[in-house]
């Protein structure tokens, strides 16, 4: 697929509000502290852009792993039923995307077993989840070739459908880490989520540098409402540091819709799990409510196509933490699987969080 000139389906509902907002941020911003003294206050947590992706154009379905490259300045979508990336690039103030030529993936597993949960990059390569149920990730060029795999310590006891779901990197003086989680409790480590009970899920930090791994228990919420059927679990992450990262709970229950709530969790002074056949022993690592995106304003979203609490929910599988605004704030990329469905949205949302809330 070649490139492509910005098509119309790239603006988003609410354009004028959310362009009209931007600017008066880079205004504030360079105004001085006396012209902003008493008139300006710090801006919220909020939803810049809602940007549904082209039905017609199948690089936009089953999109479950998100990237963002500051270099190049495009997002990166990994497809779990096709072999390939989809490349975003962000049109001025990230109030649209546009699609660029995707990278075809030369990874050696079967066709019938590819099943791309995640995505993250580290350097010049990408890192891949090629299929949630193999404990491994795969390191690959940025033009889709040179694969090597990482093995990772055994997820025992996988649940179908409900592995590894996630991964980060981060590097720096400390080393080079690889992050994986899997999205629902192995079988030694209890039940799945219910909405009376979380599941534990576990986060594992792998060393690249033949540093020690790590790994520590994680509870989730339970389901925010009765249903059937009904799950919530983790569906994907990104690093902030060699101790932080951010991760997303996304649930769902039949005839209710989505829930999604991003979580900052702290590894530091955590029980390390690797050595424990059953995770509910350890005390579960600590997190921190980052954002409900439920309470969020959701004006520039489209109407979804069954019941859900608020436009702008849906079943948001890859997360990325983009620049940061004029403003301050950070911003967070969320891109959902639709999974070829007409019941849901494939859909690309860009938020602006509230400086000092990550």
């Amino acid at each position: 697929m070649t490139d492509r000139a910005a098509p119309p389906y790239a603006v988003p509902r609410g354009l004028p509000r959310a362009a009209v907002a931007i600017a008066a941020l880079a205004a504030a911003c360079q105004a001085g502290p006396a012209a902003r003294s008493g008139r300006w206050s710090a801006p919220p947590t909020e939803i810049l852009s809602c940007v549904d992706l082209p039905r017609e154009d199948r690089h936009s379905h089953n999109l479950s792993g998100l990237a963002w490259d500051p270099a190049a300045r495009r997002l990166y979508a990994i497809s779990d039923r096709d072999k390939w990336i989809t490349v975003l690039e962000p049109r001025p103030g990230f109030l649209g995307f546009d699609l660029r030529s995707p990278i075809a993936l030369d990874i050696a597993i079967d066709a019938k077993a590819w099943d791309g949960e995640a995505l993250a990059i580290a350097g010049d390569r990408f890192l891949v989840v090629a299929n949630e149920d193999q404990p491994v990730i795969y390191s690959i060029d940025r033009s889709g070739r040179g694969a090597t795999r990482i093995e990772l310590p055994e997820f025992r006891g996988t649940r179908d459908n409900r592995g590894l779901e996630g991964i980060g990197y981060a590097s720096g003086a400390g080393g080079r880490y690889v992050f994986a989680v899997n999205e629902q409790a192995l079988e030694g480590d209890g039940p799945t989520c219910t909405a009376g009970h979380g599941t534990v899920v576990r986060i594992l930090r792998r060393s690249l540098d033949g540093r020690p791994d790590r790994e520590v228990a994680y509870l989730t919420e339970p389901i925010f409402t009765d249903g059937t059927p009904a799950d919530n679990g983790v569906s994907d992450l990104v690093a902030l540091s060699a101790d932080r990262v951010l991760l997303i709970e996304r649930a769902f229950v039949q005839g209710s819709g989505n829930a999604v709530r991003i979580y900052d969790v702290d590894l530091r002074g955590a029980q390390d799990t690797l050595a424990l056949g059953d995770a509910r022993t350890a005390v579960p690592v600590r997190k921190r409510l980052v954002l409900d995106l439920a309470l969020l304003a959701d004006e520039p979203c489209s109407m979804p196509p069954v019941p859900q609490r608020r436009k702008s929910l849906d079943n948001y599988e890859g997360i990325a933490i983009g620049p940061k605004l004029p403003d301050g704030r950070q911003l967070l990329f969320l891109v959902s699987d639709d999974n070829d469905r007409p019941t849901q949205t494939p859909r690309l949302l860009t938020i602006a969080v509230a400086r000092g809330a990550l």
